[in-house]
This record gives C-alpha cells, sequence and structure tokens, in this order.
C-alpha cells in the first residue's frame, strides 16, 4: 500500500502547525494560531472539495491575508480514480506552476500545493477572491459577462496559440489523447448502453438520436489539435468569477480550477462556454456576434491564419467531442448534491438545442472518413515547419 501523504487530505485532518508550515516559503514569518473553516462549492466543482479558511495570525508578514481557500481531491474515491488516469490533479499544480504568471489571464494566487501521486491525493492554498463570486451556471450569464470572457479567453489562447513550450511541459498531453482508442471506444459503448436502459438522455431528443454515431469516430486516433493553445477545458460560469456590482463592461474575470488544462483547439474552450453557462435564447441570438468578438481579439493580439470561417468548422467539431464527453459515464462523478441534478439538466439541455442549430448530424457522419486526412494534413504542416525551422 502507498505511504499515506504528508499532508492533510480532508479539513479534519487539517490544523494550525501544518498550516504555519506549509505557509513559510509564500508567507515568512507567519504563525497561525487558528482558523475558522466553512465548506464551499458543494455542486459546483466536481473533481475536488473546498472550504474558506478564516486565519488567525501574528499578522506577519504585513500582506498576510485573513483568509484564503483550501483545496483538498475529492472525498469520493471513484473521482479520484478517475481523475488519476485522466492526470487532472496534475494539470492544476502544473498550470499553477508553469503558466499561470503568464497565463495570459487573471487567477488565484496560490500560496501552497502538493500532491502524491500514487493515492490521487493533493492539497492547495489559494487566495480567496471575496469579494469576487462565482457565477452561477443555472441561471445563466448575462451578455455583458460572455462578452468579458470572450476576450480574456481570446487573450489566453493568443498568449500560448501554437507554442512549443507546451508541448514540452509533463502535464500539457491533449486529453483526447490520454487514455487508448481501444479503451475510449469501450467505455463509450458501454455507456451508450447504459443511457438506453436508464433513460438517461430521454428528455434530451438531440443527444440520444446522435449518440449512435459517436463509435465510428474511433476507428483511429484522433488527430493533433492543429492550431493548438492553451486550454482551460473546463470553461463554464462556476469556475468563473466576478466582482459583484463593477461594471461588468470594464471588469475582467478571474478563472479558476484549471484540472481540465492543457494543449487543445481553442475552440474547445469557446463551445463549452456558449452551450454551457449562457441560456439557449441567449446563444441563439448571440452566438455569432460572440464568435466574432472572440476572433477579432485573437487578430488583434496577432493570431494569423486563422479565418473566421475555420473557426466555426472547429467550433461544430467541438460541439460533438462535448457530446462526446457527456455521452460518456457520469458514475465516476459525485452528483449526490441537490444542486448538481440542476447543474446537469442546464447543460444537457443547452447542448441539447446547440445540436439542433448546428449540422451537427451531418458532420457526425463525415468525421469518421475526414479523420485520415484531417491527421495527414497536421502531418504535413508539422513535418514543413520543422523543416522551415
Amino acid at each position: 500500500m502507498p505511504n499515506k501523504p504528508n499532508f492533510p487530505t480532508t479539513l479534519s485532518e487539517l490544523d494550525a502547525s501544518w498550516l504555519t508550515d506549509a505557509l513559510q516559503e509564500s508567507l515568512p514569518g507567519i504563525n497561525i494560531t487558528h482558523f475558522d473553516a466553512e465548506t464551499i462549492g458543494v455542486g459546483s466543482g466536481f473533481m475536488g472539495d473546498l472550504a474558506r479558511l478564516q486565519l488567525h495570525h501574528n499578522h506577519l508578514p504585513d500582506t498576510a491575508p485573513s483568509s484564503m481557500v483550501i483545496k483538498f481531491s475529492s472525498h469520493f474515491e471513484a473521482t479520484r480514480l478517475l481523475a488519476g488516469r485522466m492526470n487532472y490533479y496534475g494539470r492544476e499544480l502544473g498550470f499553477y506552476s508553469d503558466c499561470a504568471g503568464q497565463a495570459g489571464v487573471s487567477v488565484p494566487q496560490i500560496y501552497y500545493q502538493q500532491a502524491q501521486a500514487e493515492t490521487n491525493h493533493f492539497v492547495m492554498l489559494m487566495q480567496d477572491l471575496s469579494p469576487a463570486v462565482p457565477t452561477d451556471q443555472i441561471v445563466g450569464n448575462t451578455l455583458a459577462e460572455s462578452e468579458q470572457v470572450m476576450l480574456a479567453f481570446a487573450d489566453l489562447h493568443a498568449q500560448w496559440w501554437n507554442n512549443p513550450t507546451l508541448e514540452q511541459l509533463a502535464w500539457t498531453a491533449p486529453l483526447t489523447h490520454v487514455q487508448p482508442i481501444d479503451e475510449s471506444l469501450r467505455l463509450l459503448n458501454e455507456s451508450i448502453d447504459s443511457a438506453a436502459k436508464t433513460g438517461r438522455f430521454d428528455a434530451y431528443p438531440n443527444l440520444k438520436k446522435l449518440q449512435p454515431l459517436l463509435p465510428p469516430l474511433f476507428k483511429m486516433a484522433p488527430p493533433p489539435p492543429e492550431p493548438f493553445t492553451l486550454v482551460h477545458g473546463d470553461l463554464r460560469s462556476d469556475n468563473i468569477f466576478f466582482i459583484p456590482d463593477s461594471d461588468v463592461a470594464c471588469s475582467k474575470p478571474i478563472i479558476i480550477d484549471w484540472q481540465t488544462a492543457g494543449i487543445g483547439q481553442p475552440m474547445t474552450d469557446i463551445a463549452r462556454w456558449l452551450t454551457q453557462s449562457i441560456s439557449i435564447e441567449q446563444r441563439q441570438n448571440h452566438e455569432h456576434d460572440l464568435l466574432k468578438r472572440y476572433h477579432d481579439r485573437l487578430v488583434a493580439n496577432g493570431v494569423k491564419n486563422y479565418s473566421y470561417k475555420k473557426m466555426l468548422q472547429e467550433y461544430e467539431i467541438n460541439l460533438v467531442i462535448t457530446l462526446l464527453m457527456f455521452s460518456m459515464s457520469m458514475d465516476e462523478i459525485d452528483q449526490s448534491s441537490e444542486r448538481a441534478a440542476k447543474l446537469f439538466h442546464a447543460m444537457y439541455s443547452r447542448l441539447d438545442a446547440a445540436l439542433a442549430d448546428w449540422p451537427v448530424e451531418k458532420t457526425l457522419k463525415l468525421l469518421p472518413m475526414l479523420i485520415p486526412f484531417m491527421k495527414i494534413s497536421v502531418w504535413f504542416k508539422t513535418h514543413f515547419k520543422s523543416s522551415a525551422a
């Protein structure tokens, strides 16, 4: 059996002495005498457990905060196993170590982080973002908030556009390439069979209709993302903070929860946001305006050879990828909270509407034939780019 981690894995194991030791590097001289803890984020984040700590200390250094947030791996064992398989916890710790300082977007400050890969446990002490608060995915974001998210992620994506540094980091492998293709196909078929028996998608006719078209996509491994950038991978309302009562048109969002970060197509993030975090009506009325806002910002940031037409093609392909993600079993994710059922209904119903509004069925039927050509195209571009260098 693996050794027990040398850090707390639950709130009940946390004490002032460990906090004092853990914070010495980022806050030299601090001495935590005691703290009060409040569990937060129930039903919002599914891969980890969160609590807000009210700290009582000697006020050294002068900049020492009076509160911070502690994040643990999930108390749900199946979720920890999933996180280990996909390296979700390693991705978040890697992002904050390697990319946060030059991410191009606002993220929390990290005071301490540590992990034990063999047990899939980690702990992280991070900035309490209060008075900023997360937006509510069930309600959906406002148009002004979505505009700011489009601009922020255009800045992030442009900062890391086709950046070879990403390929040299140990944790950034595209999520679509982590698991063997045969294993992914087996899990997908099991999930489709299970959904048919349980009626999981009976209320979402487009999800249900298109699911049988997904297995043929697994005839061969997917091509690497091209173009690629650093993606968040789970861009949705619950992971976005704004300061309440501020002028949203001038307010930059703060982005948390980087457990699915890595190399990916830029539309990975944008498709998730537009089909998960705004109402169906708002997406239908403003989808192309928001996409244009994002593309204009990319171009202003110096991104070249990425036409609006190509972006829309990638956007539609990422609707398929989002469908694929939701078609996989969710049994490994803790959905026991009262909020979880409402949240998943919001996500499923919004995606279901987007699948009807775009010609996704036609795309799904063509993709198995196109994937070999997409892989060849990526190979040629990569080969000639390397030769030119």
